[in-house]
């Protein structure tokens, strides 16, 4: 099973490792930082804190063939919060720094163009974060990790400098991954693996506002189970429900490297939780493109 994802995951690396030449790269690197400081004699109940969030966006697009598309997307992001606590006693002190962001995401797609109305494509998918601290006695490396292959028919409807709209529907299957797991007996720690597959739809926006640097990026994906390799053990039917996420980010270049950027996510996995999810970043900080 471990050589079947260590093969997966050199199947989407194997892009980006090959010449640039001819490839369409696309990367751009930002960082955003937000900071508030309080004097000994402010008279408030304010406390002092720093926020910090590194992203970074790469693609890399290449014909291969006449017949054959390549495209591989990396996301990275990763934050921390520090916060100023005041003890008992009105002594001031820095805790201990807290996630605010983390975010591996790696696809890699193989288009088969056909010049038809829709085109066959098979993908590969790896999500993960940097650090797990979902258990406060262990802190595990890119853990968990959910890696999706899919296969199906792809269509673009526009793609332009201006504006890119592409949908895609295949039949995917799920392996999550969580390493260390601590069992019933609150002794041993084995590696879980859960399998599932269904439906998936992914549907991608992309806008350019000119002739200003700025642009908006959106990407909804939905996804319907229909087995589960653990179903039989699962207590609910949870997981025949539709997972949705949908990613919107806005940035704009204000002057030089300087940028401000919006990230807004929602999330609906019925297995986590029986409410909608949703997140909100608003950054000003450093942008650089590398390509």
């Amino acid at each position: 099973m471990r050589k079947i994802y260590g093969i997966l995951v050199i199947v989407l690396l194997l892009p980006l490792t090959l010449s640039a030449e001819n490839w369409k790269l696309d990367s751009d690197i930002n960082l955003s930082l937000t900071q508030s400081s309080y004097s000994d004699s402010w008279q408030g109940t304010e406390l002092s804190n720093i926020t910090w969030v590194a992203n970074s966006n790469t693609s890399a697009e290449k014909q291969l063939k006449p017949w054959l598309n390549s495209k591989t997307t990396l996301k990275l992001a990763f934050g921390q919060t520090h916060l100023q606590k005041e003890n008992t006693v009105g002594d001031v002190y820095w805790e201990h720094p807290t996630k605010s962001t983390d975010k591996i995401d790696l696809e890699s797609i193989l288009r088969f163009t056909t010049q038809g109305w829709v085109d066959p494509f098979i993908a590969g998918r790896m999500e993960s974060q940097f650090l797990d601290l979902s258990d406060s006695t262990l802190t595990r490396i890119i853990n968990p990790m959910l890696f999706t292959e899919t296969a199906g028919i792809i269509r673009t409807f526009v793609n332009n400098d201006i504006n890119y709209l592409s949908s895609r529907l295949g039949a995917a299957f799920r392996e999550k991954v969580d390493r260390d797991v601590l069992q019933q007996d609150n002794v041993t720690r084995e590696l879980e693996t859960t399998v599932d597959g269904g439906l998936e739809s992914v549907t991608e926006y992309k806008h350019n506002f000119s002739p200003l640097e700025a642009s908006f990026k959106s990407r909804l994906q939905l996804y319907q189970a229909l087995f589960n390799s653990k179903e039989d053990e699962l207590t609910s039917d949870d997981w025949k429900s539709p997972d949705l996420v949908w990613e919107n980010v806005i940035t704009t270049k204000l002057w030089g490297l300087l940028s401000a950027n919006l990230t807004f996510e929602m999330r609906y996995e019925k297995e986590q939780i029986h409410e909608v999810q949703w997140k909100e970043i608003l950054g000003l900080g450093f942008s650089y493109t590398l390509f």
